[in-house]
């Protein structure tokens, strides 16, 4: 089938395909937010009904709360699992429905096949009790210093100088929250559970099943949003960083200008390199993710279960293992530095991230 109005009738079966599917993300956010209204009028009854009760009841009425608002983190998962196949199917049909304006042989048009989405991985609940264990076996400062030395070796000789130095700084933490020498069970541990895989914030499981995290610098818990993740080499580390110095000529000067001008007179500078400039692939990235928080409400719903988990109410949240790389709607690599009046920029964190306009920098 070529041109003519049977081929402008096609495109425009095409065209209505994607435009439904791009419609899909407001539906997400009007759904999730329905569900969360209603989640959390169901749990703030039952939360006002434990005021006033005895211990034994006020515990098992904040329990039951926290299990409600686990079934709110269900339902979003389930909804971006449905949402994610319809998208997948929605593109697929419009593809194919377009291929049919193309030349065949003569044979007849082709058959329309669109190949069923990718199953989502498993959800994965870990315990604080599993998460002490984790803890127990963090890397230590030496094992952190063997991993930095490991990417400057893998950096090119005349960027290796000043990338030590970047990451030898007492205020960076790149590699010792997102370097290659950590494992799958900690970034879990920290998305579940903020246990900081650096060991620099502190974190504690009580007698009584609730859990502490605490900043060491500053007020509040160790910091991170819905989702954690590593490099899986000292090349996969280097790269953003050795594209960036590329981009700034290699020097420490020329560093520092470029920042000057990304910062405009603010003391942080945040560079975001999509995936086409660093050359970071799938296999250069490991992330666990919360399902579910595509959405506002999804993630809100799900931070506030991670916080009645760590207080000890119940269950934690489900997380997945995640390919930012390729399921990403804008993903990439998100380095930050900081400056003090009169002083060189220093490397406060380099990790890989999705949608940046979304991403608040959570570190200290």
């Amino acid at each position: 089938m070529q041109g003519g109005s049977d081929g402008d009738g096609v495109r425009h079966a095409a065209e209505s395909l994607r435009a439904l599917r791009d419609e899909l993300p407001t539906a997400a956010e009007h759904v999730d937010g329905t569900v969360r209204k209603r989640i959390e009028a169901v749990t703030g009854a039952v939360e006002q009904a434990a005021k006033g009760v005895g211990a034994e009841l006020r515990g098992e009425l904040l329990s039951r709360a926290h299990e409600i608002r686990l079934i709110g983190t269900e339902m979003a998962a389930a909804r971006e699992d449905a949402f994610a196949a319809v998208s997948h199917v929605l593109s697929g049909y419009a593809d194919e429905i377009e291929a049919l304006l193309r030349p065949t042989d003569g044979g007849g048009p082709p058959a329309i096949a669109v190949p069923p989405a990718l199953t989502p991985p498993p959800g994965v609940m870990t315990t604080a009790e599993e998460t002490a264990a984790v803890q127990q076996d963090l890397p230590d400062d030496d094992a952190h210093q063997d991993a930095i030395a490991a990417v400057v070796a893998s950096c090119p000789v005349d960027y290796r100088l000043l990338v030590g130095e970047l990451l030898s700084d007492r205020s960076a933490h790149a590699v010792e929250r997102h370097g290659h020498h950590l494992t799958s069970a900690q970034m879990i541990a920290r998305l579940q559970w903020l246990l900081d895989p650096a060991g620099i914030d502190g974190w504690r499981l009580n007698a009584d099943g609730s859990v502490e995290s605490w900043r060491k610098h500053k007020h509040g818990t160790h910091q991170v949003g819905a989702a954690s993740g590593h490099y899986t080499s000292p090349q996969a580390v280097a790269k953003p960083l050795v594209a960036l110095l590329r981009a700034a000529g290699g020097t420490r000067a020329g560093l520092d200008a470029l920042l000057d001008a990304e910062a405009d007179g603010e003391t942080i500078a945040k560079v975001f390199l999509r995936v086409t400039d660093t050359g970071v692939t799938a296999q250069d990235v490991h992330t666990q993710r919360a399902p579910g928080t595509d959405t506002k409400d999804g993630k809100k719903m799900w931070q506030r279960a991670r916080r009645g988990a760590m207080a000890g109410m119940g269950d934690a949240p489900d997380v997945r293992a995640y390919d930012m790389v390729s399921g990403g709607k804008r993903p990439g690599s998100l380095i930050v530095f900081a400056k003090r009046p009169d002083g060189p920029w220093r490397l406060l964190t380099s990790y890989f991230a999705d949608d940046p306009q979304r991403v608040e920098y959570l570190e200290p």
